[in-house]
This record gives structure tokens, C-alpha cells and sequence, in this order.
């Protein structure tokens, strides 16, 4: 048989499978879980069922939809809307991501979830305003204002590490074990992650994380996780929402890093963020993980306040910091506040001289060399960090992207109709440190807020420009 008639039978496998699999969906979705069930039995048994990767994905997937219809009553919160809970587990264009095999977040979790997401700045971690360590909020909160936020206790010492596939198998089978402390913090999660609860009653947990569906689920899911990365990416949200459900908080954390070493993906780098936050926090690793999600990511704003959270309490460094919103700067137009502490990261290393920006030179003007020799202290008023080869690109770049006459004229027209000069005090403020208190964009905004009599925001830019720094000279 030729290649290409191999080709055309694996097609047509897969055609079956997906057809099988949508009308498994159609029984779900319509409350039909006798039906389905007999439809996942009947896919199982079916001789093309293990001559792809995707099949074990595909029951895997049918068991989580199965488990989660059964007990939706139990596990939805109380202020949730049931057809949203619904979508937001398994919405119709589940099997899209399926067949594709790409890693996007619409596996199970599709609709609503993916709104979400892009919402939360197209790939956000998770919002602000859930976390319990972070001093600022996604809600246009002022960066200098630290809020204080309900806390929630972390997890030092987590459930038993399973590392072979039997003895996984072998835990579910002697069942989980009703944890008040793993409870709690998972009531706490993000929705993105966990977008159904546990119950808070023992005796109803036990009934859930013992049901044969959603043993069935873990089972094939796990099994999906031997597959190439783009079969196995698409299992990995459901699974880590299945294990974490039961107490496995090891396990997903142990298979959530070594997908993150398989493939370049948002979602598993995404997934440990949240989980570190709550059950291994530690300030060095966590800013690690929003780092590899804002380099996956740049424009994703959410994990970018994170940062600048943790550098408000002395958790991460500004040096790191600014590098992180010039990502961002370079990948999206920034809100204000991102402008904001941008020109706060400037006037730090202008203000905060250190033995990098001074150098002592031999001084041998008199050229006499019978006199002792002496030495002078010469100042370099660049911080070093300023002076590579990247920075300047990006401050030309910068010059056409953000700070162009063009740009200014838009600011203008909607700061006048709207009466909202945020966005070009704080820019102006950045483009004074950068370019000199003299550059266009600064001189004309400045002249704009003093006759507008807008005290607060021509105090803040006046500050900034006496403090200026001239980093880049491209007259």
C-alpha cells in the first residue's frame, strides 16, 4: 500500500473518531449520560480506537464531560449560573482543539473560559485582585497603593509524590482523603484553572473523587500524557484540574514542569504560575515563572503586575523589573499605570548612583613625569544597564511606536474629550528620562497640563523632569 493511501485511512480513523466523539458531546450536553456512556463503551471497543494518539484524549475527555454533568449541582459555586458553568467545562468546540492538537486553552475548558482569557490582557495568569500575596489589583487601582487582600494559607507540605503509572492507578483505586487545608485553597483558585469547586462536605467529596468517571478520566488522561506534545498538551488542563480535585497536588505539579520542558506553550507555564502561588510559593521560582510567561507572552499585563507587586515588597528586583516592562512596551500600547512605574524604574537608577556609572581614570595632562601621578573620578550619567546595543534600538523604535507627533495628537484629542490625561503625563515623564526634558512629546504635554490646571499630573511630570536623565542623545 503506498503512503498516500495510508494517509487517506488514518484520515478517515480520525473522521470516525471525531463523529463518535461529537455524538458522545451532543449526549452529554443534552443530559442523555446513559447514551453517552454507552457511546464511550461502544468507542472503546472499536478496532481503531488504538491506532491514534488522540483516542485515548478523546475518551479521556468524554469521562471528565461525564463526571463533571453527573455531579454539576455538587461542584459549581453558588454564585455561578449553571449554563455557564456548563460552557465553561465543555463547550461544543471542544473537539476543534482536539483534532488540531495545538496547545490553546479551548480544550475543555472552551467559550467562556477562552473570553477569559483574553481578557485577562489575551494570556494572563490569573487576576490580581485573587491573590492573596500581591499589593495591587487588575482593576485600575494605582500602583502606589498597596491593597490588603483576604489570605489563604499555603500548602508547605504536599500530598505523596506518585511517580509510576501503577502506583497512580493504585491511589485512585484506594481513593482520597478529605483534606480541610487542600479544600480551602483550591476553593481559592482561579477559575481559569479550577473552573468547578470541591464541596466543603466530607462525605460528598469522597462520593465525587470515588466515582467511576472520574476515575476513568485520570486513567486515560494519563495515558494521553505518553503521547507526542501536541496530543498531550490538550489533556494537560483537564488533568491537573482532575488530580488537584483529588488531592495530587505533587503529581500535577511534577507534570505540569516537565510538559513546561517539553514545549514552548503559554498554558503549562500558565498552570504552574497559579499552582506555585498557592502551594509552593517561593518569591525567586514564582518570579521565574511570570518571567517565562511574559517571554511567551510579553503583552500579558496581568502577570506583568505581578511582578511589579512582588518588587513593591522587595520580592524581585528593578533591574529585572524594567527589563520585563520593556517586553511589554515593545509587545502592546501600556496602560498608564504601566507608563507610571516605567518612569518610577527610571528615576530609580537616576537617583541611585552606584560604582558602575563612576570610573577613576590616570590623569597625566601636565605631562610631566617627575611629578607623582594623579587620578581623576570621571561620571558616566548612563546607567550601565542603558548603554547596550538593545536599549538604544529600543529607544529608537520607540521614538515612531509610542512618543511620534501622531500618537501625541491622539493622546490630545482623547485626553480633551474624555478629560483623561493619564496616559500622557506618565508617557511624557518615561520620554523626559529617555530622550531629555527638552524632546517634543515632553515639552508639548507639559505645556498642556499647566494650562489645563491639572495639578496632580503636572506636579508628577514637573518632578520627572527635574530629575531627568538624557539617556539617549538621536537628535
Amino acid at each position: 500500500m503506498r503512503l498516500e493511501e495510508y494517509m487517506i485511512l488514518g484520515l478517515g480513523r480520525l473522521e470516525r473518531l471525531l463523529v463518535w466523539y461529537e455524538q458522545i458531546c451532543h449526549f452529554i450536553e443534552h443530559d442523555m449520560n446513559t447514551d453517552a456512556n454507552s457511546a464511550a463503551i461502544s468507542l472503546m471497543q472499536n478496532r481503531d480506537f488504538g491506532m491514534l494518539p488522540r483516542a485515548n484524549l478523546f475518551i479521556g475527555i468524554t469521562f471528565y464531560k461525564m463526571w463533571c454533568s453527573k455531579f454539576l449541582k455538587d461542584l459549581q459555586p453558588e454564585e455561578a449560573d449553571d449554563n455557564e458553568s456548563v460552557s465553561n467545562m465543555s463547550g461544543s468546540r471542544s473537539h476543534d482543539s482536539l483534532v488540531e492538537g495545538s496547545g490553546r486553552d479551548e480544550s475543555v475548558c472552551s467559550t467562556a473560559s477562552e473570553v477569559s482569557a483574553r481578557n485577562d490582557s489575551e494570556t494572563s495568569v490569573m487576576y490580581c485582585k485573587k491573590d492573596s500575596h500581591l499589593s495591587i489589583s487588575d482593576s485600575g487601582t494605582k500602583m502606589d497603593t498597596k491593597v490588603k487582600l483576604k489570605s489563604t494559607p499555603h500548602v508547605t507540605t504536599s500530598p505523596q509524590l506518585y511517580a509510576a503509572s501503577e502506583e497512580n492507578e493504585g491511589s485512585l483505586r484506594d481513593g482520597a482523603e478529605f483534606d480541610p487545608t487542600v479544600i480551602n485553597i483550591l476553593g481559592d483558585m482561579d477559575p481559569w484553572l479550577l473552573p468547578l469547586k470541591p464541596p466543603e462536605d466530607p462525605d460528598c467529596y469522597i462520593k465525587i473523587v470515588n466515582d467511576a468517571y472520574y476515575k476513568d478520566a485520570v486513567k486515560y488522561m494519563r495515558h494521553t500524557l505518553q503521547s507526542p506534545p501536541h496530543v498531550s498538551l490538550a489533556a494537560l488542563h483537564p488533568l491537573v484540574h482532575l488530580l488537584l480535585f483529588g488531592g495530587h497536588v505533587d503529581e500535577a505539579m511534577k507534570m505540569v514542569e516537565e510538559m513546561c520542558r517539553k514545549v514552548h506553550d503559554i498554558k503549562p507555564f500558565r498552570i504552574k504560575a497559579l499552582m506555585m502561588e498557592k502551594f509552593h510559593r517561593n518569591s525567586d521560582i514564582l518570579a521565574k515563572s511570570y518571567e517565562d510567561i511574559l517571554k511567551i507572552d510579553p503583552s500579558c499585563v496581568t502577570t506583568l503586575k505581578k511582578l511589579i507587586g512582588m518588587c513593591m515588597e522587595d520580592e524581585y528586583s528593578r533591574q529585572s523589573l524594567i527589563e520585563m516592562i520593556a517586553l511589554h512596551v515593545e509587545a502592546s500600547f501600556p496602560e498608564p499605570e504601566i507608563w507610571k512605574e516605567l518612569a518610577s524604574c527610571f528615576s530609580h537608577f537616576v537617583e541611585n548612583l552606584d560604582e558602575d556609572r563612576m570610573s577613576v581614570c590616570l590623569d597625566d595632562r601636565s605631562g610631566d613625569k617627575r611629578n607623582q601621578q594623579t587620578y581623576s573620578v570621571r561620571y558616566n550619567p548612563t546607567p550601565k544597564m542603558f548603554t547596550s546595543t538593545l536599549w538604544a534600538l529600543r529607544a529608537k523604535w520607540w521614538l515612531n511606536r509610542h512618543f511620534s507627533p501622531e500618537m501625541l495628537e491622539t493622546e490630545i484629542k482623547n485626553g480633551m474629550l474624555i478629560g483623561d490625561w493619564e496616559m500622557m503625563s506618565y508617557k511624557a515623564a518615561c520620554a523626559s528620562h529617555i530622550y531629555g526634558r527638552d524632546f517634543g512629546y515632553v515639552t508639548k504635554v507639559y505645556e498642556l497640563l499647566k494650562s489645563s490646571n491639572n495639578r496632580e499630573f503636572f506636579n508628577f511630570l514637573r518632578e520627572h523632569r527635574r530629575n531627568w536623565n538624557k539617556i539617549y542623545n538621536f537628535e
